[in-house]
């Protein structure tokens, strides 16, 4: 076997995946998502999992076998991460809010609701040791504006939907 080939294997996940077991279903896959970003930049200190965010530390009001502990927690919706970052005691208005996908060569995904009996848009991504997730996002400019854009164009659609019931 080539250096290579080795190198991926053996950088596969961080050492302290062996604490948990990845969910069924988890998998490579390239999601449009978004990520509110503490630094207020696409870098290593805004998309940290929870688990290194959290000083290598489990949240104690949280179920300690839950996976998503362990992972980089991303919203599909920009409703849905605009609800996140409002709940988070640090982030202030205005919100820094970076867009991008969830690049398969950076961890595996799943939507939360595949596991748990949740509606929201939330995406658990799983990183590979040394991934740079932020390699593939771009801070949103004026969030609130894209904001506005989104919920339009998601009215018209739904207008359009019901037109045709």
């Amino acid at each position: 076997m080539d250096a290579k080939k080795t190198k991926r294997i053996e950088k596969i996940f961080p050492d302290y995946f062996d604490r948990f077991k990845l969910p069924f279903g988890a998998r490579e896959e390239s999601l449009k998502v978004y990520r509110a970003c503490r630094s207020g930049k696409c870098d290593r200190a805004s998309f940290l999992p929870s688990f290194e965010e959290h000083g290598y530390q489990l949240n104690p009001s949280a179920d300690p076998e839950d996976p998503g502990q362990y992972s980089l927690s991303t919203f599909e919706k920009p409703t849905h991460v605009k609800r996140f970052a409002g709940a988070t005691s640090d982030m202030e208005v205005p919100y820094q809010i970076a867009i991008g996908f969830t690049d398969p060569k950076h961890g595996l995904v799943q939507r939360t609701r595949e596991r748990k009996k949740k509606s929201g848009s939330h995406v658990d991504w799983w990183l590979y040791r040394d991934a740079t997730p932020y390699d593939e996002f771009e801070m949103i400019i004026d969030f609130e504006e894209h904001l506005n854009a989104y919920i339009q164009e998601r009215d018209k659609e739904n207008e359009r939907i019901c037109q045709y019931r």
